[in-house]
């Protein structure tokens, strides 16, 4: 499946009427809480969000949609954390 999980260079991907550039190439512990990331869970779809909680030792890791639903993943759950940024010429 060629969803971007393993991309090795930035890709766009598209969520509603926004694009956005997803970047694989910055380290996870570079990427802070309230930047918004593509998330690949190791079982399921990918998901568009804004990271709450720093990583760290804790048991799971705090996101928020783009509709403003909160959810937790267990840093083991999560395949790839790709940094994303709304793309402005595309939009």
């Amino acid at each position: 499946m060629n969803d971007g999980r393993t991309a090795t260079q930035p890709y766009r991907v598209r969520v509603g009427n926004t694009w956005y550039w997803v970047d694989p190439t910055v380290p996870r512990d570079d990427i802070e809480p309230g930047d918004t990331v593509v998330i690949y869970p190791a079982g399921g779809d990918a998901t568009l969000a804004v990271l709450q909680s720093p990583f760290g030792p804790q048991s799971s890791i705090e996101f928020v949609t783009l509709e403003g639903e909160n959810f937790n993943l267990a840093p083991a759950d999560i395949a790839a954390l790709h940094l994303a940024a709304v793309d402005d010429v595309q939009t």
